[in-house]
């Protein structure tokens, strides 16, 4: 038991590292290119991922 905890917590602590690494990429993407232009850029991101996760579903008939 022991053992898992201590891995939880190191995958916990991966995980934390991560997500403050992208806040801070993001601040500085920030003081380089303005609000707008990295709000712009991250929206154009997520409307093209969005697509991707939407697959276009085909009908066919079955006989």
């Amino acid at each position: 038991m022991a053992l898992f905890q201590a891995e939880q917590r190191v995958l916990d602590a991966q995980l934390q590292a991560e997500y403050y690494r992208t806040r801070i990429a993001f601040c500085e993407e920030v003081l380089k290119a303005g609000i707008e232009q990295v709000s712009d850029q991250r929206k154009g991101q997520r409307e093209a991922v969005t697509h991707d996760l939407r697959p276009s579903l085909k009908l066919t008939t079955s006989q």
